[in-house]
């Protein structure tokens, strides 16, 4: 069960990264320069949801 729950965690941090990041790119898009933070946290929460789906599955 413990793993099971961090996958979940893992991936709800991947899947809202990934949002943030596309959401960020199409600010950027439109000349909006505060879409670096919406990037920035989006690549963050993405690369945090990979590892941690990494370390849920080596178990």
């Amino acid at each position: 069960m413990r793993t099971a729950a961090m996958v979940a965690a893992a991936l709800i941090a991947l899947l809202c990264g990934i949002a943030l990041l596309c959401l960020g790119v199409e600010d950027a898009g439109d000349g909006n320069a505060r879409a670096v933070l919406p990037i920035a946290t989006g690549a963050v929460l993405t690369a945090g949801g990979l590892l941690f789906l990494r370390k849920g599955y080596g178990r």
